[in-house]
């Protein structure tokens, strides 16, 4: 797809989203020439199941841990392409940084681009060893709607497991202004609307809700989200940082001061952003135990963590 066939997927549901589209690919344009990259991968037969390789300049004779991220746009909107200013941050590690397609509502439902995720996984699996990636060290991550789609694959294993990828691939979980409950009563108009789009008829938020599968869970997770992200991104986060508490897994969350939903997505460009310097830590060596620490206007504050039972 690259920047120059990108095709019109219709109005953003959010009046601020146009711009945000505009600044990423712009800033993405400007990072492009400067980093070795391979675009347009096909993973599937569709258009859009396409995926973006970032590689570092040099590697350190080892293979490398690898992160891939998924972008939002309300499960209707977004491209790959929004994605590579993320990359010069995270390939300096070194690290390998994929940005991936997948298909969208309308013309498919929610199940469908659950799907495409974890092709994505199972494809790095297979083929990221050639690239110089570590398949043993796959890091899974997205904004908006993307991290609601790797929460999910990440919270629910069998989804990846059924893909011939095995749950110990993926270390960790990187959701960023995620969407966790697509199930509560009082969801805003815009959500519920996207909920008649996304759900097959009989379906039930229930079921794609990220917030009814923590328990058990073991996979390291790493939550972010703007203090002044959008309510029901506040208001979810804030009730998954509580469930996860009560697991005995790997945990971190952070408060991003001042930053509303796009401006966390923005941050994640910034080398010395609380964003991108938690992930790189992270990625050099993924946290085993579990802990939970908050991120308050850029301090950190750990805790003891509590462990079910």
């Amino acid at each position: 797809m690259s920047f120059d066939d990108m095709p019109d997927l219709g109005p953003f549901l959010r009046p601020d989203a146009k711009a945000y589209a505009e600044n990423c690919l712009r800033l993405s344009r400007q990072a492009l020439p400067c980093i070795r990259h391979e675009l347009d991968i096909p993973y599937g037969p569709d258009f859009f199941q396409k995926l973006d390789i970032f590689l570092p300049e040099s590697f350190d004779g080892c293979p490398t841990p690898v992160l891939i991220f998924f972008h939002g746009g309300a499960w209707k909107n977004g491209f790959k392409e929004w994605l590579a200013f993320m990359a010069p941050p995270l390939i300096s590690l070194p690290a390998i940084f994929i940005s991936a397609n997948y298909r969208l509502a309308p013309r498919v439902k929610l199940d469908s681009e659950i799907e495409d995720c974890c092709e994505v996984v199972a494809w790095v699996s297979r083929n990221i060893a050639r690239f110089g990636g570590d398949p043993r060290r796959i890091h899974v991550g997205g904004h908006s709607a993307g991290g609601h789609l790797t929460a999910l694959i990440t919270l629910r294993p069998q989804l990846l497991s059924s893909h011939g990828v095995s749950p110990d691939s993926v270390k960790a979980c990187f959701a960023l202004s995620a969407a966790f409950n697509l199930q509560r009563k009082d969801a805003d108009p815009v959500r519920a609307q996207l909920l008649e789009l996304l759900l097959k008829d009989g379906e039930r938020g229930a079921k794609i809700s990220p917030i009814n599968y923590v328990r058990g869970n073991r996979t390291p997770i790493h939550i972010a989200y703007g203090s002044a992200d959008l309510p029901e991104v506040i208001v979810d986060n804030r009730r998954m940082i509580e469930l996860l508490q009560q697991e005995d897994c790997a945990f971190e969350h952070h408060l991003l001061d001042g930053q509303s939903h796009f401006d966390t997505s923005i941050s994640c460009g910034d080398p010395n952003g609380v964003w991108v310097q938690s992930v790189r830590r992270w990625m050099s060596s993924t946290p085993m135990k579990a802990v939970a620490t908050g991120t308050h206007a850029g301090s950190h504050a750990a805790r003891t963590p509590v462990l079910d039972g």
